[in-house]
């Protein structure tokens, strides 16, 4: 072919196509080799927004299958120091780092649980989740979290507010999780107990000293809140309100004003006393008279409180006695009438250490001698054994909970 000074032949033309083709081939490693780095850099600089650790030194496929992770990424097994909380959170304090780093990923989920479709991911090793297992490493943490926070109430009652789901991986698997508002009554849920507390606190002195805070929390408590007898058998896998700290300051499922068991009582005592500065945990085991009662139970709570540096052992639940005087008029106004006897039998459970709560005897502290009646003791020698004290078979979860509660000696 001819074009002015320019000669073509088939042979070259062929040559040019064959030129460009190699061109275009040989660029192609290199888009995809871009595109893997862009896409890399993008998702290092949003995981690096969203406080990870550890995450870099995952195999490429891990880190890329967190790629639509908007919430907090952990890689349990990459040790690093997590954020230092309040003393008052006593769980919190005896967690091991890495478990306070799972601890701060679920607390991160709550206070974003209405975001949209907020997701946190943690990765575990396969070998760790074989030495300690799911439960252990995730939901024994999820609960230390809750148990810290009875504020969290709504996440008793509505365990669907948690979901996940997993990612196997050769030698990983990735924990998806995200909690979300379940109940639409919740935000006016969580305004009506945090008035109840601050109305609560209105005429406690809080400038006084520990000792003189937690009585008076404690002696508030007991006069506000009723034992809430219905609830107490219900076999309903979801808790009524009156499990909660919401049941003891607000109100229970049914909507009875301030009736709660033992669970809320605790739950409401402790809050308190955290709003107050002080440290307490919420601790579970067995309560038996001696001899056995009725009232006998194998899942009781009661607290532990710190006060001036050295723990104790309290249970308002059964400071709470209350007494139908209609039964007898002439002796119950009478036994009522000793403020002295009647503040021991309010106190019987209050501030006293671990061996003690297991093996406490009634004492002429607590009996009454009236005019016309046998003498009467308002209480019983009394068993309070924690979780994982004893023998006696008890819940994996409330044994790992009892254990990050210090001894009161």
């Amino acid at each position: 072919m001819k074009n002015g000074n320019c000669t073509f032949t088939n042979n070259s033309i062929n040559q040019t196509l064959e030129n460009k083709k190699r061109q275009k081939h040989s660029r192609l490693p290199l888009i995809i080799l871009a595109l893997f780095l862009i896409i890399g850099l993008c998702l290092g600089y949003r995981m690096m927004q969203s406080d990870t650790s550890g995450i870099f030194s995952l195999p490429p496929n891990v880190i890329f299958s967190l790629r639509s992770t908007n919430g907090k990424v952990l890689n349990y097994d990459v040790s690093f120091v997590p954020e230092e909380r309040d003393e008052i959170f006593v769980l919190y304090q005896n967690l091991s780092d890495a478990d306070k780093n799972v601890y701060n990923l679920f607390m991160d989920l709550v206070e974003n649980r209405s975001a949209e479709k907020y997701v946190s991911a943690i990765i575990f090793s396969k070998d760790t989740l074989e030495e300690f297992g799911e439960d252990r490493l995730l939901w024994d943490i999820y609960y230390a979290m809750c148990y810290d926070h009875p504020e969290y109430f709504f996440l008793f009652t509505d365990t669907s507010a948690v979901d996940y789901r997993t990612l196997e991986m050769r030698n990983h698997i990735i924990y998806f999780i995200k909690i979300e508002v379940v109940d639409p009554s919740e935000n006016k849920q969580i305004a009506a107990f945090e008035e109840a507390a601050a109305d609560f606190l209105e005429d406690i002195d809080l400038t006084g000293t520990d000792e003189e805070i937690e009585l008076a929390i404690h002696d508030k408590l007991i006069d506000v809140v009723t034992y809430d007898d219905p609830i107490l058998n219900d076999t309903d896998e979801t808790w009524d309100l009156g499990h909660t700290a919401y049941g003891a300051l607000v109100c229970d499922s049914e909507g009875r004003p301030n009736h709660a068991v033992c669970g809320g009582y605790s739950f409401a005592f402790e809050y308190l006393l955290h709003r107050a500065g002080i440290p307490c945990g919420y601790v579970t085991g067995a309560a038996h008279s001696i001899p056995s009662s009725e009232y006998d139970t194998d899942t009781h709570a009661w607290n532990a409180v710190q006060i001036s540096g050295k723990w104790y052992e309290v249970d308002s639940t059964w400071n709470d006695i209350a007494y139908d005087v209609s039964e007898d008029p002439q002796f119950y106004n009478a036994l009522l009438s000793d403020d002295e006897k009647v503040f021991n039998v309010c106190h019987h459970y209050y501030n006293r250490t671990t061996a003690e709560m297991q093996n406490l005897e009634a004492t002429d502290d607590t009996l009454f001698c009236i005019e016309g009646y046998e003498p009467y003791n308002a209480v019983y020698d009394t068993s309070h054994i924690r979780a994982g004290l004893s023998d006696h078979e008890s819940d994996q979860l409330d044994i790992f909970l009892n254990s990050l509660i210090p001894i009161a000696e």
